[in-house]
């Protein structure tokens, strides 16, 4: 996890203006990664941001940070990333890599189509492609590999795990973003 958060940190040190965007289904068991994640990252800025709220799935965080929590309809949220126009863009979702379950990764712009997003409504390579349209951004997407999609299930134990250290970490490098603005 170290080398993943340190892409990060520096992918969100150059930036002015980042918007994390959380996919997923909590309905199919661990493709609810990303919006917990999201979900979490909301729970911690709630206790600092007056107008912070888990119930929202737009939360501008500050001029320079907003959480998204996208569910299954990402393409739903374009307009309000046109709107932020950040220069920067993280998006966090199930993947499919055919990795040990649990493993968090990076994935590449050029993996992308081969990669398994199974819950979107379109392909992320379409999305990704039309965003960049609009906006001048640069885009990173973290993947965790699930354990299970059953529907009607949580999240694993092991996705839950990542899932809460990841947050924790995560946390840690916003606030120093943050406290550098």
């Amino acid at each position: 996890m170290e080398d993943i958060i340190s892409k990060i940190s520096s992918f969100i040190k150059q930036s002015n203006k980042l918007v994390i965007l959380g996919i997923g289904n909590y309905l199919k068991s661990d493709d609810g990664f990303g919006i917990y994640v999201i979900e979490s990252l909301v729970k911690n800025y709630e206790k600092s941001f007056k107008d912070v709220n888990l119930e929202k799935e737009v939360n501008i965080i500050t001029d320079r940070l907003t959480l998204i929590n996208s569910g299954v309809v990402p393409e739903n949220f374009t307009d309000v990333l046109k709107r932020e126009n950040p220069d920067k863009i993280i998006m966090i979702d199930a993947a499919l890599m055919k990795q040990k379950p649990g493993t968090l990764r990076i994935v590449e712009s050029e993996e992308i189509s081969e990669t398994g997003f199974s819950t979107h409504a379109l392909p992320l390579t379409i999305i990704i492609k039309y965003i960049k349209s609009y906006i001048n951004t640069e885009i990173l997407i973290i993947g965790i590999e699930p354990t299970d999609l059953t529907f009607g299930e949580p999240l694993s134990g092991i996705i839950k795990e990542e899932a809460d250290k990841f947050s924790e970490i995560f946390i840690k490098e916003l606030d120093s973003f943050l406290l550098n603005s």
